[in-house]
C-alpha cells in the first residue's frame, strides 16, 4: 500500500470486486470521456482472477480516502511503441473532486512506478477540453509534448489529446 496525507493507493481486493465494478460502470454512463474500457461483469471478474489487476504490462490500483472508501482509480500499460507506460486514471464522484486527491495520488504513483520499475518515461494523454486534468498532470510536473489529433473515439466523434510525460530524471 502506498500512503499519502490524504489518501492511500494500493490494490482492488476480492471482496471489493462488485463495488468497484458498479463505480466504474457509473462513471462510464456519466463521462463523455472515461478513460478505460468497460466490460462484461463476467469477463471482469475472471481477468481479476487471471490476474488480479495487477502485472508488469499493466496495472490498476483503488485510491482510498483516510476512511478507506474507494474514490478512485489509477492505472498503467505499457505502451506499445514507446519505452513508457502510459497512466489512467479518475476520481469517481463529484463530492470528492477538487480537493486535491488526484494530484496526490499521481505524485505518488508516479513517484512508486519509478521506484519499482525499470522505466524511464510516464506519459498521460488527456483530452484536451479537460482542463482540470491537464492542471493536475502540469502541478505533478509532467511536461506537454503537443496534441495527437482525432487520436480517440468517444461518444460518436473523435478527440484531439493532449500528451505529457515525466521521466525519471524529473522526478
Amino acid at each position: 500500500m502506498i500512503e499519502g496525507r490524504n489518501i492511500k493507493i494500493r490494490p482492488l481486493k476480492n471482496g471489493e470486486l462488485d463495488q468497484f465494478f458498479s463505480l466504474i460502470e457509473m462513471a462510464s454512463m456519466r463521462n463523455d470521456f472515461f478513460p478505460f474500457d468497460v466490460e462484461s461483469e463476467y469477463n471482469f471478474k475472471q481477468k481479476y482472477q487471471t490476474t488480479g489487476f495487477w502485472q508488469d504490462k499493466e496495472g490498476l490500483a483503488l485510491i482510498l480516502n483516510l476512511d478507506n472508501e474507494i474514490i478512485g482509480m489509477i492505472s498503467y500499460i505499457k505502451s506499445i511503441f514507446l519505452e513508457a507506460l502510459e497512466l489512467k486514471y479518475i476520481i469517481f464522484e463529484e463530492k470528492n473532486r477538487a480537493k486535491g486527491h488526484m494530484k496526490e495520488a499521481l505524485n505518488l504513483f508516479s513517484t512508486y512506478l519509478f521506484s519499482n520499475r525499470k522505466i524511464n518515461r510516464l506519459q498521460l494523454a488527456i483530452p484536451d477540453y479537460h482542463r482540470a486534468s491537464i492542471a493536475i498532470a502540469q502541478k505533478c510536473g509532467y511536461i506537454f509534448e503537443g496534441i495527437a489529433r482525432e487520436a480517440v473515439f468517444s461518444s460518436g466523434k473523435y478527440l484531439d489529446v493532449c500528451i505529457y510525460s515525466l521521466l525519471r530524471k524529473e522526478s
